[in-house]
C-alpha cells in the first residue's frame, strides 16, 4: 500500500510558468461602443458637475433684513451628486458593454466547438 504523500507526488500535476501564462493572457483591450460610450459620458459629465456648481451658486450668506444670499459659494455637493450619478451610470454601462464582450467570445468559441463537430459528423466520427 503506497502511502499518501507518495500517491499525491505521482498524481501531481506542475503547475504553468508565469511567462507561459503571459502568453496566453492578452493585454489588449478591445472596448465595444458600449464601453467607449461610457468613457465618453464620464468624461462630459465631469466636466458637467464642474460647470453646474458655477452656475447653480451655493448661498453662503443671508440677510437678516430682505432673505436673500448676499454671498454666493461654489455648489459643491451639487457637483459630487453629479459626480457620482454619473459615474454609477457608466459604472452600469461599462459592465454591460463587458458582459457584451464576454458573451461574444463564448459565442466565437462555441461557433469553432460546432464546427468541429459537424465536420466530426460528416466524416462519420461522433
Amino acid at each position: 500500500m503506497k502511502d499518501l504523500f507518495e500517491q499525491i507526488d505521482e498524481e501531481q500535476i506542475e503547475m504553468p510558468k508565469l511567462h507561459a501564462l503571459r502568453s496566453k493572457v492578452s493585454t489588449k483591450r478591445n472596448l465595444n461602443l458600449y464601453q467607449i460610450v461610457s468613457l465618453i459620458v464620464m468624461a462630459v459629465m465631469f466636466v458637467v458637475g464642474i460647470i453646474l456648481g458655477n452656475v447653480f451658486p451655493a448661498c453662503g450668506e443671508t440677510s437678516n433684513l430682505f432673505s436673500t444670499c448676499t454671498k454666493t459659494e461654489y455648489n459643491l455637493s451639487l457637483t459630487i451628486i453629479v459626480w457620482a450619478s454619473s459615474f454609477l451610470f457608466c459604472l452600469f454601462l461599462y459592465g454591460f458593454g463587458q458582459i457584451i464582450t464576454l458573451l461574444a467570445e463564448i459565442n466565437q468559441k462555441l461557433g469553432k466547438v460546432t464546427e468541429r463537430g459537424k465536420e466530426g459528423m460528416k466524416n462519420g466520427k461522433n
